[in-house]
């Protein structure tokens, strides 16, 4: 069971590096190509736009989660200057988790709603007609992930405070900050 976890894990983790890879060069190479075929042949592409907005929700949205995972968000800490023992700063951090972790699961409460609108009202993009549930899915599928890295954080910052070792700082055998 523990190995088909693991699985699942960096399956999951494979995926949004591969995505972020694939759809940060895509869009570089739309957006070359609508200015290119814009400002220098003077005839834009069509609907462009949409296809570079519909990606780069996603990107934006698995980025972030990615960023989760990695646990390299954006953090202004001064805790580190007060608390000098490992297991005093851990139950510090554990605290910051918790709360992170709550804002994240209003994130993904939030989202839910907003997801199942774009699938019952069933809107389109005006150029290329694509159902607009694809790019508002990014939001929630995107507070999903965060919501289960950073509850992986908490559960690592909780067993740290308790004295015990991380479980899932080094489980996909990579070095995590």
């Amino acid at each position: 069971m523990k190995k088909i976890g693991l699985m699942v894990w960096n399956g999951l983790l494979y995926f949004q590096r591969g995505f972020i890879i694939i759809a940060g060069c895509v869009v570089i190479v739309l957006i070359f190509i609508e200015v290119m075929l814009r400002y220098v042949f003077g005839s834009p592409l069509f609907g462009v736009e949409e296809l570079v907005t519909l990606i780069a929700m996603w990107l934006y949205f698995l980025g972030a989660s990615y960023g989760a995972y990695e646990r390299s968000h954006i953090k202004a800490e001064l805790v580190h200057l007060w608390f000098k023992t490992p297991r005093s700063l851990a139950r510090i951090n554990s605290f910051s988790s918790l709360i992170t972790v709550v804002l994240s699961l209003i994130m993904v409460s939030w989202s839910y709603p907003y997801f199942v609108w774009g699938i019952t009202e069933g809107e389109t993009s005006q150029a290329l007609l694509l159902p607009m549930v694809l790019s508002q899915s990014a939001v929630f599928f995107g507070a999903i992930l965060m919501s289960i890295y950073f509850i992986a954080e908490l559960v690592d910052n909780i067993l740290e405070s308790l004295g015990k070792p991380a479980f899932f700082k080094n489980l996909s055998g990579e070095e995590v900050v």
